[in-house]
């Protein structure tokens, strides 16, 4: 079972600038990055209603739903301005840069979270391994952009 976990995330990471790409083209034939990440969002949330359809998943219970921390109600609106800013960012500055500012950004959040162990993350301390290959990170960023 692993071993088709590792395959199908390195498939999601293949999509991740596919999806982007899509949706720039997407808004610029409907002339707005709004409705395109609007587009994205409600082709998704199809997509996934007819998976949990297809594998008959229990709705959750209201009481479920109303004691989630506050900050679950906040993955949405991170995953709208991440598709927001991926359909505006794609078209000025190319689908590798735009992935290797993601990738650098999510270095640099994992280092914090990893850190501080933030949602029940297993805590790892910021070491100097760690730092330096963000820091390698952050210089393949800058290749990435100079060049």
């Amino acid at each position: 079972m692993d071993g088709l976990i590792l395959v199908l995330t390195v498939l999601a990471g293949c999509l991740m600038p596919v999806q982007p790409a899509v949706n720039a083209v997407t808004a610029k034939l409907m002339s707005s990055p709004y409705l395109a990440s609007f587009f994205s969002f409600l082709t998704g949330t199809l997509t996934l209603g007819i998976v949990c359809l297809a594998l008959r998943l229990p709705w959750p219970d209201g009481k479920i739903v109303a004691g989630l921390p506050w900050w679950a109600w906040t993955a949405g609106p991170m995953g709208a301005f991440f598709v927001t800013i991926t359909i505006l960012a794609v078209p000025r500055l190319g689908t590798m840069s735009v992935m290797a500012l993601l990738i650098a950004g999510q270095m640099a959040m994992s280092l914090v979270m990893d850190h501080f162990g933030w949602m029940g993350i297993p805590a790892q301390p910021i070491s100097v391994w760690r730092i330096l290959g963000a820091i390698l990170l952050f210089t393949g960023v800058i290749l990435i952009r100079k060049f």
